[in-house]
């Protein structure tokens, strides 16, 4: 059977009434890991034409469809049963990785339900660089681990178009490939990964609870590496605007914006680096920044000065978002003068930080005053058994090398912990 090309009525009719399950793929024609991932994907909906029905959506036709479901990046796919969602998948690599995930799930489906005895030595909250390496170093050393995952392995990693300064690589290295290798060397040595949304934390024990949306795990430590996520600005209608021109990632969304005019809020080294993608990609990118120079390193100040479609607005701030519907502008005030401009854009990019994923764990741990799990270079937190690795602790720098470097010394001092050293 062809793979079904779906709309937003379709795709809600074959969820609810198929009688085999589904798989939908979120796609758009400008992705390259959709190209890459088609050949595949087709190959699949032949073999698997008599047990399993495979549809597309493409987000640039259903954009609608796409804020709905809270497809944040493409490819993404879904696999539904009986109008159920069972599991999802960004980006698979290869038909075998593919065909594991659709087998996985529909097995795990039959077996979610833990053994009320069970307790694993290690779960690791977080499928990035610092989970994968916590669960990697734990499974080596013998200890009984899960790692948890709400989307995608890699974290806010799985969204950089290059990574180029992680030791091994000498041409670089795409974050979704990056994480992909990080979970297949961990599952190598026995680490079970598993895609669920975790729901709430009891650290009061002995042993740690994990609730999540499909049961509750129980373990006797945990590994916070919930990361962080993009700082908005805070300016109204900024919510509002997201995906009508608002944007967190130039990786993810730069081509949407292909030969327009968009505006980068900020002057760190995720600023820099999201200007210079969108150069590539882009008619005119405005640079906005509250200084008169980069916080960003060195290697990244002389790419944009030489940039001729970069211009920057130096001790600037953006005000308020101007929009009919979508995105058409921002307005600027001068921080040293003053002085207020109405600056026309098609899109704004907001680089401004990132915030910790903490919520769960406010009152249950200690957090620093921005919200960051306080934990030194040891890893531990205010409560035994509990340890914070990655960009979700408090620490001087945030780098995929830092995050594994932590999920290292995590393993070191659990095992400390678990043979009764503390």
């Amino acid at each position: 059977m062809a793979i079904l090309q779906m709309n937003h009525e379709s795709y809600k009719k074959y969820i609810a009434e198929s009688d085999k399950p589904v798989l939908v793929e979120f796609w758009a024609p400008w992705c390259t890991y959709c190209r890459r991932l088609a050949p595949a994907l087709e190959q699949v909906a032949k073999e698997y034409e008599d047990t399993l029905l495979i549809g597309q959506v493409n987000i640039d036709d259903e954009p609608e469809l796409e804020e709905e479901e809270q497809i944040e990046v493409v490819p993404t796919l879904l696999l539904y049963q009986n109008g159920q969602l069972l599991d999802s998948i960004v980006a698979p690599e290869s038909k075998p990785q593919l065909e594991d995930f659709i087998r996985g799930s529909l097995s795990k489906r039959e077996t979610r339900q833990e053994e009320s005895g069970h307790i694993y030595d290690m779960i690791v909250v977080g499928g990035g660089p610092g989970g994968y390496t916590a669960a990697l170093y734990a499974a080596r050393a013998g200890l009984d681990t899960i790692v948890l995952e709400k989307l995608s392995v890699g974290g806010q990693m799985a969204l950089t178009e290059q990574i180029d300064n992680y030791p091994g690589f000498e041409d670089g290295v795409d974050g979704f490939t990056l994480g992909e290798k990080m979970r297949r060397g961990a599952e190598r040595f026995g680490v079970e990964s598993r895609t669920t949304e975790v729901l709430s934390f009891d650290f009061s024990n002995q042993v740690k609870a994990v609730e999540t949306s499909e049961g509750t795990l129980r373990g006797k430590t945990v590994v916070l590496a919930t990361g962080a996520s993009p700082r908005e600005l805070g300016l109204a209608g900024e919510r509002e605007l997201v995906r009508k021109g608002v944007n967190y990632c130039a990786a993810c969304d730069g081509m949407f914006y292909k030969g327009k005019t968009v505006v980068v809020v900020g002057g760190g080294n995720t600023a820099a680096a999201d200007a210079l993608i969108l150069s590539r990609i882009c008619e005119k990118v405005v640079l906005v920044h509250r200084r008169d120079t980069l916080r960003a390193t060195k290697i990244y100040h002389a790419p944009l000065m030489e940039a001729k479609n970069v211009e920057f607005r130096w001790d600037s701030a953006v005000t308020e978002l101007l929009s009919d519907e979508k995105v058409n502008g921002v307005r600027l005030r001068n921080l040293k003068t003053g002085e207020e401009s109405v600056l026309a854009c098609d899109g704004v990019f907001v680089s401004v930080g990132r915030k910790p994923a903490t919520e769960l764990v406010k009152g249950k741990i200690e957090l620093d005053p921005s919200g960051y799990v306080v934990a030194d270079e040891s890893t531990r937190t205010s409560v035994l058994g509990v340890f914070a690795v990655g960009d979700v602790r408090t620490k001087a720098l945030r780098q995929v090398v830092t995050a594994v470097s932590d999920g290292a010394v995590a393993v070191h001092f659990a095992e400390e912990y678990l043979a009764g050293g503390m």
